[in-house]
């Protein structure tokens, strides 16, 4: 509640907020049971209270004076003017530049679900729809893309609702509300108008509209405007771009790192050089969803290929960029009307910077480049008008006046002269009372309380004039009036007010005026952030030596000398070792990757799926050339963890993940997975592994890169025409290893995990022993080490018998005994073996 320059708690949430906000708990009231706790903050730092409560869940009605207490009869009215929530903060100091802030409602009939998410502070609003059944895995990637802070559902939904967003890795612990409003079409017709929704195939958005519709209710009730500054709304077909799931979004580490959450080792965080807040979000969601087309693909990289290859052009461009504020989120303020009027100068400084951006493009050779800068309005009317009238440093407080500039307004003008003239009498009527008194130390100052006063200290009471009127008595002085004073002082500070009053009026019309071009102002918004976009990465690409890759729609991918983007800018420059790929002809779609631990396999996967997913946005590469044949999704898996608020396990997480791939990959997918099978046994995780990519080449024949310890999968090469092997190259000395971290053709039977054992300082009686064990499992792995298909399908058997060899008892067995034993081993293994020579080979198989 807004009481004077305080807003004020009462009650349980007064209790509530004075833990919270570290404040002070008090009381009003008389009597030990008529008492009701209360706590406040000044109005003035109350944005900064509130955005903590948000921080910690709490949602916040703010009642506002609808009146004056001076011009208020009995009590003055107040109501709730809106609610702010986690989803609809408005106020951009409290929000990140690089991210969304974004609210999500779903709707589930049937087999569907309905989403509609928003981000008040960018005017975005999106609808789509899923199948529960086959599109379940869209559903949760788009939530973990979107990041929301807040989502609602509605009235007896939750139970589904709970079991989607239990498999988000990013929508965890946010705020949820039900919701009970009517799901009626109508709501979306009245904001976005019926001629809008013609063009949309209603019949299979039904649960997008209404999860829309639901979401719109409930901003209408929490800000308490039913005309919400919503022009239009798009609807989400993830077709249109190459999907990235959750997975691959974390294992890639585009936005943070896995070990720390940090942003500064991403990818992000390499490529950022934006210099806007709404490029900057364009970029993330340029990383989160790359595109599909080429022409689109090759429009950003023509763009990006003159900025890069221009050095005036670009560097004029990035400094006309650096003049332009955050236009998304001021032109959202000034629709809500809560911008001040620092909003406007900063819109006026950011329009002022477009009519340089366009000469800059006048002379662009691409066409992409040139279209962006014609399709830019300086909207010069709206900026004139604002550089006429809003002062260039404004106050923050709109009610302090000071905002209007003067010969604006010819009554602000008139109003300033009367005050500038009280403030001339005060100041030579002080002078006169020190003349006529003789007290040198008088002085007249202003409080709300008792307003004008002449103040006279103790020692010079014997010296005060007869019409001087006692109002007040302090330790060393005390206050007096005249009637002299009182009635100039009625006369200023009622031009005061009057002041005030009117630039707030006038402020309020300017900013009417903003909001009528705010549609002006959103377009220039979404081509200076893809301007911003393309002009970091050619800035990257300068700096880091970047390539422009060429695609195909082919499948082949041929990378020469690839850099890890992230890498090479976090290690002294020149250390980090280039790497090849070719991989995508027919007879080399799957590659096995062996080699050592801490030889780099990970991070060459890691590298070549990053670097496809950079073309696919339009960006450059670190390679000296590359050829990417576009993909419609990319999959990372590497490393695990355990769910244990699920119950699972890394094993069980790693086969749920696989599973994932298995369900979404087509022959135009690029896979990675990283040691897929080693969180069970030896026998079953080389078993999974090698069956995995046995499928992989019989059923989806997508590009794929396996890395793996199991040195027997190299034997797959020899029977598919379309496997490969590869390994990280390693020099020997002894027993002493250098890790080359070059991948070159070619498969490894060797780990050298006692080698790296060495190297991490183990106790050399560790090393020892672990030699003299190895080489003794060696001779034993040998002896039952599958040399082809049929032996791995006699693997289980063989297995079997060398335990029963193993636990048998021969001095209490007879001869005989012991001959019908070797008969009964011989047969299995003979059924065995037929059993498997009958199996049908598959095609591709040698």
């Amino acid at each position: 509640y807004r009481l004077g320059d305080f807003y004020e708690l009462f009650g349980d949430d007064a209790k509530k907020a004075a833990k919270e906000l570290d404040i002070v708990l008090t009381s009003r009231g008389t009597g030990n049971n008529n008492k009701t706790p209360m706590c406040g903050v000044p109005y003035h730092a109350a944005e900064n209270y509130l955005n903590r409560l948000l921080e910690k869940g709490y949602k916040v009605a703010i009642c506002e004076q609808l009146e004056e207490a001076k011009a208020s009869k009995g009590i003055v009215k107040r109501d709730v003017v809106r609610v702010v929530t986690p989803g609809t903060i408005l106020n951009s100091a409290y929000l990140d530049k690089a991210k969304n802030n974004y609210i999500l409602s779903l709707f589930h009939k049937q087999d569907n679900v309905g989403c509609a998410w928003s981000d008040i502070s960018t005017g975005e609003f999106q609808v789509a729809q899923f199948s529960v059944k086959d599109q379940s895995g869209h559903l949760v990637d788009l939530i973990n893309r979107l990041q929301p802070a807040e989502f609602i559902y509605k009235s007896g939904q939750l139970p589904l609702i709970k079991s989607i967003l239990e498999n988000c890795w990013e929508a965890q612990n946010i705020i949820s509300t039900e919701v009970n409003q009517d799901t009626s079409i109508e709501l979306i017709e009245r904001q976005f108008g019926q001629e809008y929704l013609v063009g949309l195939n209603r019949e299979n958005l039904k649960e997008g509209l209404a999860a829309g519709v639901n979401l719109l209710s409930y901003l209408q009730e929490t800000q308490k405007n039913e005309n919400l500054p919503f022009s239009k709304m798009d609807v989400f077909m993830p077709g249109n771009h190459m999907y990235l799931d959750a997975m691959t979004i974390r294992n890639l580490e585009l936005f943070k790192t896995l070990r720390e959450g940090k942003k500064e080792g991403s990818l992000f965080w390499a490529l950022e050089r934006t210099l806007t807040g709404m490029g900057t979000r364009l970029l993330r969601k340029w990383l989160q969803l790359p595109l599909q087309d080429m022409e689109a693909i090759k429009a950003r990289q023509d763009s990006v290929e003159e900025l890069k290859d221009t050095f005036f052009l670009r560097q004029d461009l990035r400094e006309q960029l650096s003049k332009i504020y955050d236009l998304e989120r001021i032109i959202s303020r000034i629709e809500w009307l809560v911008a001040k009027p620092r909003d406007l100068i900063a819109l006026s400084n950011s329009l002022a910077a477009i009519p340089l951006i366009k000469d800059i493009f006048k002379k662009a050779k691409c066409q992409h480049l040139r279209g962006l800068g014609e399709s830019l309005d300086p909207i010069s009317e709206l900026k004139d008008m604002i550089q006429q009238a809003i002062n260039d440093h404004p106050p923050d407080n709109l009610s302090n006046g000071g905002i209007i500039k003067d010969g604006y307004d010819p009554k602000v003008d008139q109003i300033r002269e009367i005050i500038e003239d009280g403030e001339t009498w005060i100041k030579n009527l002080e002078s006169e009372e020190r003349a006529r008194t003789g007290i040198k130390s008088l002085k007249i100052s202003f409080n709300k309380v008792f307003g004008y006063y002449i103040e006279i200290t103790k020692p010079n009471l014997s010296l005060v004039p007869e019409n001087y009127i006692r109002k007040q008595t302090l330790t060393q002085c005390e206050r007096f009036i005249t009637p002299e004073l009182k009635e100039q002082e009625e006369l200023f500070v009622g031009a005061t007010d009057r002041l005030q009053e009117l630039e707030y009026q006038l402020f309020c019309d300017i900013r009417k005026q903003a909001k009528e071009m705010s549609v002006l102002v959103r377009q220039n918004a979404r081509l200076i952030a893809q301007i911003d976009c393309l002009a970091s990465f050619a800035e990257t690409a300068a700096l880091y030596s970047y390539v422009k890759p060429e695609l195909n729609n082919e499948g082949s991918i041929n990378i020469k000398n690839g850099r890890h983007p992230i890498l090479e800018q976090l290690l002294p420059e020149g250390s980090y070792i280039p790497n090849d790929l070719r991989i995508g002809e027919e007879d080399n779609r799957i590659h096995i990757l062996t080699g050592p631990n801490m030889a780099g396999k990970s991070t060459y996967m890691r590298q070549m799926a990053t670097l496809v997913l950079m073309a696919q946005c339009g960006s450059f590469i670190p390679a000296e050339k590359a050829e990417i044949g576009i993909a419609d999704r990319v999959f990372v898996r590497a490393g695990s963890m355990d769910d244990l608020g699920k119950g699972q396990s890394t094993f069980m997480m790693e086969m749920n993940e696989v599973s994932y791939i298995i369900n979404h990959a087509t022959k135009d997918s690029f896979i990675v997975l990283d040691e897929i099978g080693r969180g069970t046994g030896t026998t079953d995780g080389l078993g999974i592994a090698w069956a995995l990519v046995e499928y992989f080449h019989d059923q989806i024949g997508p590009r794929l890169i396996f890395a793996t310890h199991y040195h027997q999968l190299t034997q797959l090469a020899e029977q598919f025409t379309g496997v490969a092997n590869y390994s990280v190259a390693v020099a020997e000395k002894g027993r002493e290893i250098t890790f080359l971290h070059k991948v070159v053709p070619g498969g490894t039977n060797k780990s050298y995990g006692i080698q790296v054992a060495q190297l991490a300082n183990l106790p050399q009686d560790v090393i020892e022993r672990a030699y003299d064990v190895a080489a003794e499992m060696e001779v034993g792995e040998k002896k039952r080490e599958p040399q082809s298909p049929v032996q791995l399908v006699l693997f289980d058997d063989k297995s079997m018998i060398i335990q029963e060899l193993e636990s048998l008892n021969l001095v209490q067995m007879t001869p005989l005994e012991a001959l019908n034993t070797i008969s009964s081993w011989q047969q299995r293994l003979l059924q065995s073996g037929e059993s498997a020579s009958s199996r049908p080979k598959r095609h591709g198989q040698r």
